[in-house]
């Protein structure tokens, strides 16, 4: 699977083939076949190749800590990985790497004090947040990545212009003028801000619905 995932990191979703991932083996493309059957299952096995790149927290840490870590290590592996995430929802990913991180969360949300019913959907909830942030924003990247090599701009250079035509010529949205006025940072620390501050909610509800006595419905 190594071939594979590198010839998507280095090409995209379009590039892969049967084919020249048995060229990158040195191998006949239908001996390929023997191992894996089409090019769907391949991609399915590449998925959960990368899955496996996503850390465990450490066990000593306070469940929400873990809860950020793991989440992080899921978005990043995502940001190393730019066409991962969008093979999500289009597999079952239900390959060993993939059960085993979806296992940790559950063992992560298990501390979050929810009743026993309701930390499943603690966990995916938190999952399905990072996977739907990781779609925009490796998109984001890649359509900034093909710009670039494009002879464009770059993605922090293109964010500056679009804050300074905000802020100049915008003027019925005086809500947003204010926002691109003020010292908000780069593309990538908005983003990451973005992401922490998303998370942050996420937990923040989930501890207080586990100090409470609501039961969702």
């Amino acid at each position: 699977m190594a071939t594979a995932v590198e010839l998507l990191d280095a090409e995209g979703l379009q590039a892969l083939s049967m084919r020249r991932v048995a060229a990158q083996l040195n191998a006949g493309h239908m001996s390929l076949y023997w191992h894996v059957t089409t090019k769907g299952a391949l991609l399915e096995l590449a998925l959960d190749e990368v899955f496996g790149e996503v850390v465990a927290p450490a066990d000593d840490l306070p469940w929400d800590e873990r809860l950020c870590a793991l989440a992080g290590s899921l978005r990043a592996m995502f940001a190393r990985h730019r066409w991962a995430a969008r093979l999500i929802g289009e597999y079952l990913n239900i390959g060993p790497n993939a059960l085993r991180m979806t296992d940790t969360a559950l063992r992560v949300a298990s501390g979050s004090g929810l009743a026993p019913d309701q930390t499943d959907s603690a966990a995916a909830l938190v999952l399905e947040y990072v996977c739907g942030f990781a779609t925009a924003e490796t998109r984001m990247l890649e359509n900034a990545a093909t710009a670039e090599r494009d002879g464009g701009q770059s993605a922090e250079e293109g964010f500056a212009d679009v804050s300074d035509a905000v802020r100049s010529g915008l003027t019925e949205f005086a809500t947003l003028r204010q926002l691109a006025g003020r010292d908000i940072g780069t593309a990538t620390e908005i983003r990451d801000r973005n992401f922490a501050f998303g998370l942050r909610c996420i937990i923040a509800g989930l501890g207080t619905l586990a100090d409470s006595d609501e039961t969702p419905a």
